[in-house]
């Protein structure tokens, strides 16, 4: 059992794992991808109470060795100073782990996602330049691949559809784009994410 503060100051106990295996428990990947993770109501205030991260999450059968890291920690992630065990992969924060859960549900190539992420959210800060854009991979719709843009203006979420061919392009060729810009600083370490390219970018501006 985790204890867990509410923000009404109440303490409440979760049971939550702390590795799961989505082999064993392919339930717990459909759970994961529909935004679910070990939580419970608040006996005071009836809010819901999520478990505090970090979480392991493995599967041979997926090729998945992760460690998620509660939101804290991103610097660090940013920085590459982690603490994990092993080779696993760093996510950072439940959105994250969400986001992944679906790549693995659909079948996709997670850094060919994340590449198309990084082409969608320039082309995004392009029209908004001062927005702090996240984009996100949501599903499959219809033969394409549906990506949410949040940050936009007056807090609307964008809906972006990607054509299957286009990830079928992406897939195809990004092996050999690896040693080139941005691919080749996105892709290396363990924290493997577009979030981490604007932080860095910072810091190579401020110097």
């Amino acid at each position: 059992m985790q204890k867990v503060m509410c923000r009404c100051e109440t303490v409440v106990e979760i049971d939550v794992p702390l590795a799961v295996d989505i082999d064993e428990t392919p339930e717990t990947l459909s759970a994961l991808a529909d935004g679910d993770s070990p939580s419970a109501i608040c006996p005071r205030c009836g809010a819901t109470v999520r478990a505090e991260l970090p979480l392991r999450v493995i599967g041979k059968k997926h090729g998945v060795d992760l460690v998620i890291l509660p939101d804290m920690e991103r610097l660090s992630a940013y920085r590459g100073k982690i603490d994990a065990p092993g080779n696993s992969e760093v996510l950072v924060g439940y959105q994250e782990l969400f986001e992944r859960a679906r790549i693995l549900r659909d079948d996709l190539d997670p850094r060919s996602v994340e590449a198309l992420k990084y082409a969608l959210q320039g082309k995004a800060e392009e029209s908004e330049p001062e927005a702090d854009i996240t984009v996100l991979y949501n599903g499959t719709s219809g033969g394409s691949l549906e990506f949410h843009v949040l940050g936009l203006k007056s807090g609307q979420t964008g809906v972006v559809r990607l054509p299957d061919s286009m990830y079928g392009k992406m897939l195809a060729t990004l092996q050999n784009s690896m040693q080139r810009e941005p691919y080749k600083t996105l892709f290396s370490g363990r924290y493997r994410s577009i979030r981490k390219l604007g932080f860095l970018a910072s810091i190579a501006g401020s110097d």
